[in-house]
C-alpha cells in the first residue's frame, strides 16, 4: 500500500492578499471628488453631505444592532438625527452635542420603563450624531475645510498604512477574537501613516497663517489619532463579531457599508471634539497649539 504523502500548505502569494483592492481604490476614486467638493464648496454642500452619510449609517446602525423593530427604529434614528445636525447646524457643535444629551437622557427614561432596547435609537444617536455634529462645528470654525481635511487625510493615511503593512509585514495580531486580520506590524504602519500627514501639515499650514505649529506636537497628535483610528475600528468589529455580521451594509462596492468606512473617523472626530472642548478657544487653536 502506497504511503500517503502529507499534503503541505500552498505559500500565499502577494498579490493574493490584496485581492479586492484594485475595486476598493477605484470606488474610492470615484467618491473622492463629491467628498472634497463638499468640504471645499461651503457650509450647506458639507451639512448635505453630513447628512445623507447619517441617513445611510443610521439604516446599517439599525441593522447592525440587529433591531427587532428596525423600521420604527430607522424611522426615529433618521429623524433625531437629521433634527440634532440641523440644530448644530444653525447654532453650534455644542449646543448639537447638548441636545443628544437631552435626548437620550429623557428618551432613556421613556425606553427603559417600557422595556425597549436602548442602543438601536439612542446607541446610534451618539455613537453617528456626535462625530457629525462635531464634524460641523469643525467646518464651521476659522479654517473650518483645513481642519476637515487634516482629520480625513490622517484617518485615510492610517487606514491604508495599515492595511499595506499588515497584509505585507503581517505578524502578530493585535485582537484575534475581534478582528483576526489586525496585526502590531498594521498598527505600526498606522502610526507611521499618520505621522506621515503630520510632516506634511508642517510644510503646509504656514501658508495658512499657522507657522506657530510645532513638528513635535503634530507627531504627538498623530500617534494618538492613529491610536484612537485603530481603537474605533475595532469597536465596531466588536459589534460585528458579537452580532454575527461581516458588513455593515453593501453599499459601496469593495467596501460595504458606510459605517464600516468612517469607523476610525469616528472615534477621532469625537475624541477631537473632546480636545476642543477641554481647551476652549478656536478649533485650529485647541488642535494644533498647545
Amino acid at each position: 500500500m502506497a504511503a500517503v504523502k502529507p499534503q503541505t500548505a500552498k505559500p500565499v502569494k502577494l498579490a493574493d492578499k490584496f485581492v479586492g483592492l484594485v475595486q476598493r481604490i477605484r470606488t474610492a476614486l470615484v467618491m473622492l471628488p463629491f467628498v472634497l467638493a463638499a468640504v471645499w464648496f461651503g457650509e450647506l454642500w458639507f451639512f448635505g453631505l453630513i447628512a445623507l452619510a447619517a441617513l445611510v449609517m443610521a439604516y446599517e446602525w439599525v441593522g447592525l444592532l440587529k433591531s427587532q423593530q428596525p423600521s420604527r427604529d430607522r424611522l426615529w434614528l433618521s429623524a433625531l438625527l437629521l433634527a440634532v445636525l440641523w440644530f448644530a447646524h444653525v447654532t453650534s457643535a455644542t449646543d448639537g452635542l447638548a441636545l443628544i444629551a437631552v435626548i437620550c437622557l429623557f428618551g432613556g427614561a421613556v425606553l427603559v420603563q417600557s422595556g425597549a432596547r436602548i442602543t438601536p435609537v439612542l446607541g446610534g444617536l451618539v455613537y453617528i450624531g456626535w462625530p457629525m455634529t462635531a464634524a460641523i462645528g469643525f467646518h464651521q470654525a476659522p479654517l473650518g475645510a483645513l481642519i476637515i481635511l487634516y482629520v480625513l487625510v490622517t484617518v485615510w493615511s492610517v487606514d491604508i498604512f495599515a492595511m499595506f503593512s499588515g497584509k505585507i509585514i503581517g505578524g502578530p495580531k493585535l485582537a484575534p477574537r475581534i478582528s483576526p486580520n489586525k496585526t502590531w506590524a498594521g498598527l505600526l504602519g498606522a502610526i507611521v501613516g499618520a505621522m506621515a500627514v503630520a510632516c506634511l501639515s508642517y510644510l503646509v499650514f504656514p501658508y495658512f497663517g499657522l507657522s506657530q505649529v510645532t513638528l513635535s506636537h503634530m507627531f504627538t497628535l498623530a500617534v494618538g489619532l492613529a491610536l484612537v483610528a485603530q481603537m474605533a475600528d475595532l469597536f465596531e468589529s466588536a459589534i460585528k463579531r458579537k452580532n454575527d455580521i461581516k458588513d455593515s451594509g453593501a453599499i459601496i462596492p469593495g467596501h460595504g457599508g458606510i459605517l464600516d468606512r468612517v469607523d476610525g473617523l469616528v472615534g477621532v472626530f469625537i475624541v477631537l471634539h473632546l480636545i476642543v472642548l477641554w481647551r476652549g478657544g478656536s478649533v485650529a487653536d485647541a488642535l494644533w497649539f498647545w
